[in-house]
């Protein structure tokens, strides 16, 4: 690791902190359309077997993808806590910089050998258990930037000022951010404590003193590239598990094809960022309505998630409504629509080749600084998003996609729950108006596939013959029962009150 250039300052470290804010977002991003790429049906050409192979390699990549986004919010919470602000922003992909002394493209691409390779070198620790495994592994991941650099080495703009802190893996990265955090100490904690963020992930740590911030980092650290005692576990090593199995099918099975053709790159337009060569516009207009549900969701994710990181007067109960919404928006948002989008055609100008989810953004993502402005922005996006799905659905373009429409269907219905549930206004205390809102998709989701329960939190008559053993379960802190966690005490007692008033509809 490069010593000459110490972390001393709380501007050098709001400055690496940024760089992992942009890092790990760009990841996520990255591990997730390699997972969207991988098929779903042996009607694509796979047997069941190699079916199964492949839904456990894209499990492993969705928690990858998951972990990462986490490291995105303990990042934020580590900047919050020494004064700085949550950082969303990045460039659209293909990506020209490389992130320092990274030295590996930042690029959307489907599931192959090269693809993984680069994802163990993104992941590639600092310290291995021999030194024989060590110099195999530097030598291969230098091949990898090799390789790159040569392909980009007339497309990189030449940086005008030299980069402050070099680094050459993400995880030299955190250990300058944790040895700046070592350097300066306990007087970097300026932010207020109520200003950090929990539960939206269930291993969130507030950062609140030196303790908590080594806390943070190490757990970023030991996920990513693992620890000497902790390896098995880490994105490293599902990485290269993942090539090892993918590899010995393909020795089985020459014509072994994992993925869809979905094109590297796709985009709705080229934007001023996008000055990398490799960005691919998607030209069929069926396939382009769907990727700008997508990026319009996306994006109001983004802000619903900048929002509960950088929270002004919301309360306890608008905290969990802005929580609830977010982690709603992936699995019943962007998920369904990305699948569906890679097994549409990309254009007439990419012959047998399946679009893809660009992730693109049209401006940076900022901050709405206003809480009800912010609040009435995001309940109209979410329902514009729904009318749009609706549009489609009941276009005749989507007639000869049925899952293309059940995905619409599954959205549209998801994004006017949410939508209904973003209001500063009092719930009230009917079924109609308050009760339901209370359960979101995946609350109903879940509550129906576990199999003592099979409840149904979405059906009126359901809730109002289980009401009670509901209101323990969402009153339990040990364990509750749905996947959001406890409730808040404000809608345990909206809840409660209904119940005591003869569950008005």
């Amino acid at each position: 690791m490069n010593t000459e250039n110490p972390v001393k300052t709380r501007e050098d470290l709001l400055y690496l902190l940024s760089q992992a804010a942009e890092l790990e977002h760009s990841l996520s991003c990255q591990y997730l359309f390699t997972a969207f790429s991988l098929k779903e049906f042996t009607s694509e050409g796979v047997s069941q077997a190699q079916l199964t192979k492949i839904n456990r390699w894209r499990r492993r990549i969705n928690e990858i993808a998951v972990q990462e986004m986490l490291h995105l919010a303990l990042v934020s919470n580590l900047l919050t806590a020494i004064g700085g602000a949550p950082y969303f922003r990045r460039a659209n992909f293909p990506q020209a910089k490389t992130y320092s002394s990274l030295k590996l493209q930042f690029k959307l691409a489907p599931f192959n050998e090269t693809t993984l390779n680069r994802y163990i070198c993104f992941e590639l620790p600092n310290s291995f258990d021999n030194e024989e495994q060590r110099d195999n592994w530097t030598q291969f991941c230098q091949r990898i930037r090799d390789e790159e650099l040569l392909a980009l080495i007339t497309a990189l703009p030449k940086p005008l000022i030299p980069r402050k802190i070099e680094y050459n893996t993400i995880g030299e990265l955190y250990e300058l951010i944790r040895q700046g955090f070592e350097t300066i100490g306990e007087k970097l904690f300026i932010g207020p404590p109520d200003a950090q963020a929990t539960g939206i992930f269930r291993e969130m740590i507030q950062v609140k003193d030196l303790n908590s911030a080594m806390e943070a980092i190490d757990l970023i650290i030991v996920q990513g590239e693992g620890s000497p005692s902790r390896r098995d576990d880490s994105h490293f090593t599902k990485f290269t598990k993942i090539r090892e199995e993918y590899l010995t099918e393909l020795q089985s099975d020459p014509n072994f094809q994992p993925t869809r053709p979905v094109i590297e790159n796709p985009l709705l337009s080229l934007q001023q960022d996008n000055t990398t060569p490799g960005a691919n516009i998607i030209t069929d207009s069926l396939s382009r309505d769907v990727a700008e549900i997508l990026v319009a969701l996306y994006e109001v994710m983004l802000q619903i998630l900048l929002r509960f990181f950088a929270h002004t007067e919301e309360n306890e109960e608008q905290m969990y409504i802005l929580k609830s919404a977010f982690i709603n928006l992936m699995p019943f948002g962007i998920s369904p629509l990305a699948r569906a989008i890679t097994q549409l055609p990309a254009g007439e100008d990419f012959p047998g080749m399946n679009a893809g989810p660009s992730f693109e953004v049209y401006a940076d993502v900022q901050l709405l600084p206003q809480m009800s402005s912010a609040w009435i922005f995001f309940q109209e996006r979410l329902q514009e998003i729904a009318q749009a799905c609706d549009a489609l659905i009941n276009g005749s373009r989507t007639e000869s996609y049925p899952q293309l429409r059940e995905a619409l269907t599954e959205v549209s219905t998801a994004q006017k729950k949410i939508a209904h549930t973003i209001s500063l206004e009092p719930n009230g205390g009917s079924w109609t108006n308050g009760i339901s809102q209370l359960f979101s998709p995946m609350d109903i989701d879940h509550m129906k596939r576990i199999p003592r329960f099979r409840v149904d939190l979405g059906d009126y008559e359901t809730v109002k013959n289980d009401a009670d053993a509901i209101l323990n379960s969402v009153s339990s802190r040990s364990m509750p029962l749905l996947p959001e966690g406890p409730w808040t005490e404000a809608r345990i007692n909206l809840f409660k009150n209904w119940k005591d008033s003869d569950f008005p509809l």
